[in-house]
């Protein structure tokens, strides 16, 4: 019985010492995430007109329809924000699936795409003091009303870039976008393409970590909608 008291004295102790020596200012205790003004060396963007991914670079088919581009692709890594070796960012396509060889030349025909659309949210992770140790800003992009031969409504440059990062000494990031569904939400024969992105982050500190996400739904007559706010 005194050995049990023993240990259990011993452990209860070193709990109080263990959350006596806890700084504050080194765990993750909230994080928040609001709309604000995109940037403005993100708004003049020009996204391209036409489909720029491989065409055998098929992320997904349903209804109809051919995603093209990754299915996931990194937003930040480690801190930094992704750029790929040819300066681009990552983008997907939702387009008519056309069967053939001509495929690829017949999708460069596409016209009466929008001008780009854009909405950005900043992302704040506080400690106990309630201090931001890390912090950036996200945009989604893309580009809607593209017409197959006269017809449907299709959606190009699908993106999202990070901006305006922070992190305070002791604290890392990681974030990615991933595209979870396509569908047609007008008729077979007049399809509107529409499409769900996830962003996912993951805060960590010297002591614990954090998981967050939002989803957006977007289609080509111009929607773009926050589904989880």
């Amino acid at each position: 019985m005194f050995k049990s008291f023993f240990i259990a004295s011993f452990l209860l102790l070193s709990t109080v010492s263990f959350a006596q020596e806890v700084d504050p200012a080194l765990v993750i205790s909230s994080v928040e995430v609001h709309q604000v003004e995109t940037p403005d060396d993100k708004a003049t963007v020009e996204l391209p007109k036409v489909p720029t991914n491989p065409i055998d670079e098929v992320a997904m088919y349903l209804d109809g329809l051919i995603a093209i581009g990754k299915k996931i692709w990194p937003i930040i890594e480690a801190g930094r924000p992704v750029i790929t070796t040819n300066g681009l960012i990552p983008s997907l396509s939702v387009l008519p699936h056309i069967e053939g060889s001509a495929a690829k030349t017949e999708l460069y025909q596409m016209a009466n795409w929008s001008a780009p659309k854009a909405v950005s949210y900043r992302v704040s992770y506080k400690n106990l003091y309630g201090s931001e140790v890390i912090g950036f800003t996200y945009t989604v992009f893309f580009q809607y009303n593209g017409s197959y031969k006269g017809n449907g409504k299709y959606i190009t440059s699908l993106k999202v870039q990070a901006s305006q990062v922070y992190a305070a000494w002791g604290f890392n990031f990681d974030a990615n976008s991933e595209l979870v569904n396509v569908a047609n939400v007008g008729s077979e024969e007049n399809p509107v393409a529409s499409a769900i992105i996830q962003i996912s982050y993951k805060a960590k500190g010297l002591l614990n970590e954090m998981r967050n996400s939002e989803s957006f739904y977007v289609d080509g007559a111009g929607t773009m909608q926050l589904l989880n706010p």
